[in-house]
């Protein structure tokens, strides 16, 4: 049976536009070039596209027993120069800082978070690359 996800997306004014869940959760989303009270559409997606990735390696050092001191995800994506102006590629720098994660095993956790377990990754049409980098403060 498929997972069927529901949103509505309210028209506030002009290129400005809430989102909504059933669940009641809400944010801004802005087209807007000054004054801006969101992210555009597209930046969105790309942080959807990173934070989908993480949710799984963050979720994959816990099941390590290993200490997370912090994560980052630095993103670039670039787009089609035309319409529509898709991401045609994207590359994320994935840099962890998890005392006792060894190189080998980061990179595993972001290959298998990026392609393997994120549905964003999976629905875009997009060259994506990454990087890991860890950090051990």
């Amino acid at each position: 049976m498929a997972n069927t996800k529901h949103a509505t997306v309210h028209h506030i004014v002009g290129k400005r536009f809430l989102a909504a869940t059933p669940d009641g959760q809400r944010f801004m989303i802005d087209g807007e070039d000054h004054a801006k009270t969101g992210m555009n559409p597209m930046e969105v997606l790309l942080n959807a596209f990173g934070t989908c990735s993480a949710f799984d390696v963050v979720e994959m050092i816990h099941k390590r027993r290993l200490e997370l001191v912090s994560y980052r995800i630095e993103l670039v994506g670039e787009r089609y120069d035309g319409v529509p102006a898709r991401y045609t590629s994207i590359h994320a720098t994935h840099i962890i800082d998890a005392p006792g994660l060894a190189q080998e095993m980061a990179d595993r956790f972001v290959d298998l978070a990026t392609n393997k377990y994120c549905s964003v990754a999976g629905s875009l049409n997009a060259e994506i690359t990454f990087q890991v980098e860890l950090a051990h403060t």
